[in-house]
């Protein structure tokens, strides 16, 4: 990054960040829905990607002009989760690409679903950054946590009906599987990433309080 580059502030590339994941994930699911011509949907999740990730250069380089210390830390741990967040629609996508499936799983659907929720319900947080309500963000990293067990048992219960009556064939279960396993954990990525907002709110919370 260049030096002479203005530094934005951190709540600015929140909101940007976790804006371009969501446009990444209604793209996704035009994706999912239009299997029979992919390539202008991979391509463009891929360049919101790319743009993700000079997001996260961009909220590194700002928090590197900051003295280090334990606030510094989980902000750093907050961006990294932030950034696979929109690294896990990307992966979906390139492995859509590699596959080419005929048709999307409609487990694979209602994962990305939550995905959205998740992302929506962590940047109404986000936007209140750095000033959020302890109450507020234990309750969303709460809303986070039912929606990523939603995701997982989602994923485990497709896997358990398809080893017993799989109407796919072997290859397109194994491609199907990877997908999905891709997704479930981009909604760990979305709840960690609650999970670390929760952590920096309560530093924050300690420091005005000594």
């Amino acid at each position: 990054m260049n030096p002479d580059t203005e530094i934005r502030p951190l709540d600015v590339l929140f909101k940007e960040h976790l804006d371009n994941s969501i446009e990444c994930g209604q793209i996704l699911n035009l994706l999912f829905l239009n299997l029979h011509d992919p390539e202008p949907h991979i391509a463009r999740i891929k360049r919101l990607e790319e743009r993700g990730d000079r997001l996260t250069a961009e909220a590194y380089h700002a928090l590197e002009l900051l003295p280090y210390s334990e606030l510094v830390y989980l902000t750093q741990q907050f961006v990294k989760r932030l950034d696979d967040i929109v690294d896990g629609m990307n992966d979906t996508a390139r492995v859509i690409d590699i596959f080419i499936p005929g048709q999307a799983e409609e487990a694979a659907r209602q994962i990305l679903a939550l995905i959205l929720e998740m992302a929506a319900r962590l940047l109404a947080e986000v936007r209140r950054y750095p000033n959020n309500e302890l109450a507020s963000v234990r309750q969303c990293r709460e809303t986070l946590k039912k929606a990523e067990e939603k995701a997982d048992m989602v994923y485990h219960e497709w896997r358990k009906a398809h080893r017993r009556h799989s109407s796919l064939s072997l290859i397109s279960e194994t491609d199907w599987t990877e997908i999905l396993g891709i997704l479930e954990a981009t909604t760990d990525a979305c709840y960690h990433s609650a999970l670390l907002l929760e952590r920096i709110t309560r530093y924050h919370w300690r420091q005005s309080a000594s």
